[in-house]
Parts: structure tokens; C-alpha cells; sequence
């Protein structure tokens, strides 16, 4: 047998019984880096009686996501997110979770996607245009209408073209309540083991509701797609013929459950990837003309194609900027099934694992003046020598997010067809700050003033 592993990892002592809830509550993205810089690759600190690890080093995160991905699977934290996602993709584990894989993987291909473009297009052309009457006007929040737009966008790609679907602002509000509460129950499981969640406390009856109108409004998606024989490429549709095909009933829970993943987790990162990316062109009025004279010359007064999408290079430099210094997705959890010798620590059997996003994004080990906004890293001269760990806002290994080349193609779209039409100016009086829920978002939200360009 080998000799067991006597290497502790190095961390802060923590308070009595509830170690370093605090500053994790307080500041996740603040403790987490802090953390890194202080204690190293690996560093161990305790919420309540758990001990966790933070992973700071490309080839050790690696090992977690891909190398050793059956080692380290996503433990009792993410079936907290079976309240509101059931059992699809995101909370699934082993053969359960390959299954579905496989299910879903043909719809995401990049040649796949190309096919939703024209929504994309007409359903952000039509946002514009309800701008217009906004220039020079009071200010617009563009995160919650980004919200707004992509949820609309992402319905017609579920649901159908033909989906006489709007976003509306009780939708809205309850992807709001679910994420904030989310997370809160997340660290009530790490300190209580979950006693909380089981009381019938004021936020948790608003989580509660906040899911019903979620699973309502999926549930009613479903009939009208299933009444209306909705598009040939609709996910749904696709999705159906799947699992038709595997003799799976479709009034069982299986599809629902997908479509309520897709819905909501797809919607989440993309709205708040654009909110962020906006919110630095507001600021950054040089790289915003930039884009717009890209969009211009590229898209020439016309409608974006899947070719004219390749050479907005400028446009994508700013998205990966913007996705490094704010990942809607800034931490990824695992669990280790087995005790593991982890770059020379001991990682106990059952111990959660973090990989941060956010760490490793703003990591000056890897990464000149960190906080600055420079999309010039990513020429490719610059990026060829990272490790691929450094950088990975879409995460990595098997688990890499199924629906990168749909939200890349959103992502680019939105924006050129945004940068060619406005400018966004940003008030100097309001501060926005990162706000760690389930996703990264802009806190209170993004007001821009928009004018012509």
C-alpha cells in the first residue's frame, strides 16, 4: 500500500465553529483571491466544520476538471439546484450525466448553431429599435435589458421562431430571487447542513414561488410548442425526437428538465457576459468606437452572417477581456470521491474543491496589471503562451459549458449589431460593483445614456 499523504495545505485558522464564513460571505471573489496569494497553489480554509480547498495553479485545475474528472464530481451543493433545475445536465453525475451528454452535445455544434442566427438577429433588431426613443433620455439599465433580450432570444431557440414569447419583468424578478437565494442556501448547507433551508423562512417562500413561475412559464412553453408543431430546429423539438427515439415518455420529467437548464443556466451567463462587456465599453470609449467602426466595415449596413461573425476580431478580443476580468461563472465546485495527492497536499475523501475563474483571471503570476482593461491580450501572439488553465471562463474538461458556440454567437451579434447603432455613456455618479450570487452580476445594474452614433 502506499504511504498516506501527511502534506497539509497551508490556510488561515478561521473563527470557532464557523471558521471563515465571514470573509466568504462578506467577499467570496475578495477571500478567494487573497487566499491564493497568501497560501499558495493550493490552500485550505474551513466553513463551519468542513474543510474546503481553493486550487490556484493551471496544471492542478487541470487534474480537477479533466485529467482526474471522475475523482472529483460535483458533490451535495449542487443537488441544492435540483429545487429549481431538476435533473438535467447541470446537477447530474456518472452515466446519468454522460447519458444526457450525448443527448444534447449534436444540438450545440458550432454549425448547429448557425441555424438560430436570424433570431439572434431579428429579436435584437427589434430591442434596437425600441431604443430609439430612449436617446438622449434618462438613463437605461443595459444589464436587465440584456436580460431581458436574451431570455426572449433563447425561448424562440427552445421553443420556436413562431413563439409569440416577450420577457416580462415577474420572469425576470424570479431569475433574481432563484440566484440570490441560491447561493444562500448553498452556505446555510456548508454551516447548518441545511436545517434552514427546511424552515419556512420569508426568502425561502420567495425562492419557493420565484421556481413555480419559472416551471410555470417552461410548462406552458412545452404545451404551446407541443400544440403548435413549432420549428423542425427547435431544441425542443429536437430534443423530443431524442428521447422518442430512446422510448422515454415525453409527459416524463427528463426533457422538462433540460429545457428548464438550457432556459434559465443559458440565459443567466450570457445576459451578464453582455452586461459586463457593455458595461466596459461605457467606460471605454476608444475601444467602443473601435467596435462600431468593426461592426461598419464588416457587417457594411447589413445583417450579421455566420462569416461576417469570424472577422469581428476586435469585437471578440473585447468579449474575452471582459468574460477575464468578470466570469459570470467565478467559482466551480467538486467534491473529491477519494483522499487524492493534489501538486503534494492531501485532499481527504468527500472535501470540496474550488477552482475560481476569477482567481486565475486576475492571477498576476499570469496576467500583466490584472484589473486593467486591455482586450490586447488576446491577440494571438500574446495568448499563445498562457497555460490553458490561466483562462477559462466556459470552464474545462467534459463539463466545458455545452452551449459556448451558441452564447459566442450571441455574444458577437448583440454586440456589433449594439456598437454600430449606439454609443453608451455611463453616469459618473453611479458605481457599479461585482455581486457574487449564483453568476457574477453588475450591482445595482448598468445604467447608460445612449446616443446616435
Amino acid at each position: 500500500m502506499a504511504p498516506p499523504i501527511t502534506r497539509e495545505a497551508p490556510g488561515p485558522r478561521g473563527w470557532p465553529w464557523i471558521g471563515s464564513l465571514p470573509g466568504f460571505v462578506h467577499d467570496p471573489l475578495r477571500f478567494w483571491t487573497r487566499l491564493a496569494a497568501r497560501h499558495g497553489a493550493v490552500a485550505r480554509y474551513r466553513i463551519g466544520a468542513e474543510s474546503q480547498f481553493l486550487i490556484s495553479d493551471p496544471e492542478l485545475i487541470g487534474r480537477v476538471l479533466q485529467q482526474d474528472n471522475v475523482r472529483y464530481y460535483r458533490g451535495k451543493y449542487h443537488q441544492l439546484l435540483k429545487s429549481a433545475f431538476g435533473e438535467g445536465l447541470l446537477t447530474s453525475n456518472g452515466e446519468s450525466w454522460a447519458w444526457q451528454r450525448r443527448l444534447l452535445q449534436p444540438t450545440f455544434t458550432k454549425n448547429r448553431v448557425a441555424a438560430w442566427l436570424d433570431i439572434v438577429v431579428s429579436t435584437t433588431e427589434a430591442r434596437i429599435a425600441t431604443w430609439n426613443a430612449r436617446v438622449e433620455a434618462p438613463p437605461l439599465d443595459i444589464a436587465r435589458e440584456m436580460a431581458g433580450l436574451v431570455q426572449e432570444i433563447n425561448a424562440k431557440i427552445l421553443f420556436g421562431r413562431t413563439l409569440p414569447y416577450a420577457s416580462n419583468e415577474p420572469l425576470l424578478a424570479a431569475v433574481d430571487t432563484i440566484n440570490r437565494s441560491l447561493l444562500r442556501q448553498v452556505t446555510r448547507e456548508m454551516v447548518l447542513g441545511g436545517v434552514m433551508n427546511r424552515l419556512p423562512l420569508p426568502d425561502t417562500r420567495r425562492y419557493h414561488q420565484a421556481v413555480a413561475l419559472l416551471h410555470q412559464t417552461v410548462d406552458r412553453l412545452i404545451a404551446h410548442h407541443r400544440a403548435h408543431e413549432g420549428d423542425d430546429d427547435a431544441i425542443m423539438h429536437g430534443l423530443a425526437q431524442a428521447e422518442n427515439a430512446a422510448e422515454i415518455p415525453p409527459s416524463d420529467l427528463p426533457l422538462r428538465d433540460q429545457l428548464i437548464t438550457l432556459f434559465l443556466a443559458g440565459h443567466e451567463t450570457t445576459a451578464c457576459a453582455l452586461a459586463w462587456t457593455f458595461y466596459y465599453l461605457s467606460e471605454q470609449p476608444a475601444w467602443a468606437e473601435t467596435l462600431g467602426s468593426e461592426a461598419d466595415a464588416v457587417l457594411n449596413g447589413g445583417a450579421p452572417t455566420v462569416a461576417a461573425l469570424a472577422q469581428l476580431t476586435q469585437t471578440q478580443r473585447v468579449i474575452d477581456e471582459s468574460l477575464r476580468l468578470r466570469p459570470p461563472i467565478y467559482g466551480i465546485g467538486r467534491r473529491a470521491r477519494t483522499e487524492d495527492d493534489l501538486g503534494g497536499w492531501r485532499i481527504p475523501a468527500e472535501s470540496p474543491v474550488v477552482v475560481s475563474p476569477y482567481v486565475m483571471h486576475h492571477h498576476p503570476a499570469y496576467w500583466d496589471h490584472p484589473e486593467q482593461f486591455d482586450p490586447d491580450r488576446f491577440t494571438p501572439s500574446f495568448a499563445s503562451g498562457r497555460p490553458r488553465f490561466s483562462y477559462f471562463p466556459f470552464g474545462g474538461g467534459p463539463r466545458t459549458c455545452i452551449g459556448i458556440h451558441l452564447a459566442m454567437m450571441e455574444l458577437l451579434t448583440i454586440i456589433a449589431l449594439v456598437s454600430r447603432t449606439f454609443r453608451l455613456a455611463r453616469p459618473t455618479d453611479r458605481r457599479v460593483e461585482p455581486r457574487a450570487w449564483i453568476t457574477l452580476r453588475p450591482h445595482p445594474g448598468v445604467p447608460v445614456r445612449l446616443t446616435r452614433r
